[in-house]
């Protein structure tokens, strides 16, 4: 059975906007923003910049899987690359631990745009990267275990 979860509680807590220097993971460093400020529930409503690097996943067709794809394994794309766009969520394991939910668009030196899923650990800035993060009050994402789709999905609570 399809449950919706929504809350019409949720509010901005405040806003925060950085620059991740050449050189940093971007998630990492998305990470370390969040754990410097407290941030544990939140959503990023922009994200710009270049990438000497790019490691994402996306969805291919599987007939067997329960919801009919599953995700790739990790791709890397090299740069340089121009990071076009990227919004995210910000939530929590059940362990506590910070989550994020990166989805992002780049395109390469001939000008092809690749989006997916971006992972930890292959995301290397090349120039900048400009983030605005907007913390939320009054709601939680918590990454748990959806028994409808077989996947880790951030549950609404």
């Amino acid at each position: 059975m399809n449950v919706r979860e929504h809350t019409k509680e949720a509010g901005i807590k405040r806003v925060i906007v950085g620059r991740i220097p050449r050189g940093e993971d971007l998630l990492t460093a998305i990470k370390e923003i969040c754990m410097e400020y407290g941030i544990k529930n939140g959503y990023i409503t922009s994200l710009l910049g270049s990438l000497d690097t790019g490691r994402f996943i996306y969805a291919i067709p599987e007939e067997k899987a329960q919801i009919g794809f599953v995700y790739s394994k990790n791709t890397d794309v090299e740069g340089p690359l121009e990071l076009l766009a990227g919004q995210g969520l910000i939530g929590t394991e059940d362990s506590g631990e910070l989550s994020i939910h990166l989805h992002m668009l780049v395109s390469d030196k001939y000008m092809r745009v690749f989006g997916g899923h971006f992972v930890e650990g292959g995301n290397r800035v090349a120039a900048t990267a400009e983030i605005v993060i907007h913390e939320i009050e009054n709601a939680e994402y918590k990454r748990q275990f959806d028994e409808q789709t077989g996947f880790k999905l951030f549950k609404i609570k």
